[in-house]
């Protein structure tokens, strides 16, 4: 809650890496969005939603995920109901990806390098390591009046809904 008007729009930033391998090139995406939002060179969203349908942000169906990929995928106009908006998938672990918001960012970690710093198992986290999934309002939404609005008012109160389930698939997990 709040006792004045203010942008609010709290997004966890957890990376996920189902395998444990130094990348996740052996993972499968698939995000329940038709449209996503366009960027500039400096990532902030440029324009209205666009269609994903002939693009490479095309993940209605499960596929490898981009190496490059830092951009928000518009869910609904308004928050809703608990429901699943994002399956990753390896041969052993399935994450479902379930939220009440609007957007989900989706970061592939094209830019981790946390050297010299180690990450789990001793090695310091490279390029791609993970995957952050972070379900949210869109991003740049105060810039934006057709975007939904990440305001929150005098005696509103706020409450985001997101769980993450991790499922085996089968005996090697």
């Amino acid at each position: 809650t709040t006792d004045r008007q203010t942008v609010f729009n709290p997004a966890f930033h957890g990376y996920w890496n189902l395998d444990g391998a130094t990348t996740v090139s052996g993972h499968l995406m698939q995000i329940e969005a038709d449209r996503y939002l366009p960027v500039d060179h400096e990532l902030i969203p440029i324009d209205a939603p666009a269609p994903v349908a002939g693009t490479v942000f095309d993940y209605r169906v499960p596929c490898l995920p981009d190496a490059d990929l830092d951009h928000n995928f518009c869910l609904s106009d308004t928050r809703g109901p608990l429901r699943r908006v994002l399956t990753l998938t390896t041969d052993a672990l399935r994450l479902d990806v379930e939220t009440t918001e609007v957007g989900v960012q989706v970061y592939t970690g094209g830019g981790i390098d946390t050297t010299p710093h180690a990450g789990h198992g001793g090695q310091p986290y490279g390029a791609n390591a993970g995957i952050a999934i972070e379900p949210q309002f869109w991003p740049d939404s105060p810039n934006h009046p057709d975007y939904p609005a990440a305001d929150l008012r005098p005696g509103e109160t706020y409450r985001q809904v997101s769980r993450f389930v991790v499922t085996r698939i089968n005996e090697r997990a």
